[in-house]
């Protein structure tokens, strides 16, 4: 019996992430910014796409999704290109309570186009906790290690 072909790849254009960087890297306070670049691959070029960074968080009444911030939309070519993201801190009184007492949610920085179509997105987990003097921790785990 002859295997079965593949499935094709999903219409649009074929992206394929080859780093992500998180800054900082390891435990901080929940206030702290945020640092993020992230190496990727395009089979096509890409005219006016930007990257949306949400937090999100399900709970037991509903999905919450905090607006981190986007890069400004550019032009990538296709082969390898790279993103920066430079996000100021939460102040923890910006955040509804029950996004912070969840213990782990996702932060999601999606490649859009110019005209809202989500062409691939690179999920991270956030574990959220309060330390031994009551302050409030973050780690985001890196999908690449």
């Amino acid at each position: 019996m002859a295997e079965a072909p593949p499935p094709p790849p999903p219409p649009g254009p074929q992206i394929e992430v080859t780093s992500v960087d998180l800054n900082p890297a390891e435990e901080c306070a929940f206030e702290d910014g945020l640092g993020l670049a992230i190496g990727f691959s395009s089979d096509s070029d890409l005219q006016g796409f930007r990257w949306c960074v949400n937090y999100v968080v399900d709970t037991a009444k509903r999905r919450y999704i905090v607006q981190v911030g986007a890069t400004q939309p550019e032009d990538y070519v296709q082969g390898h290109n790279a993103m920066t993201f430079l996000a100021e801190g939460l102040s923890i009184e910006e955040v509804p309570k029950a996004l912070w007492q969840q213990t782990n949610g996702l932060l999601v920085a999606t490649l859009t186009g110019p005209t809202g179509e989500e062409a691939m997105a690179v999920n991270m987990v956030v574990q959220i906790r309060v330390d031994e003097s009551g302050e409030l921790r973050r780690y985001i785990f890196n999908p690449m290690e």
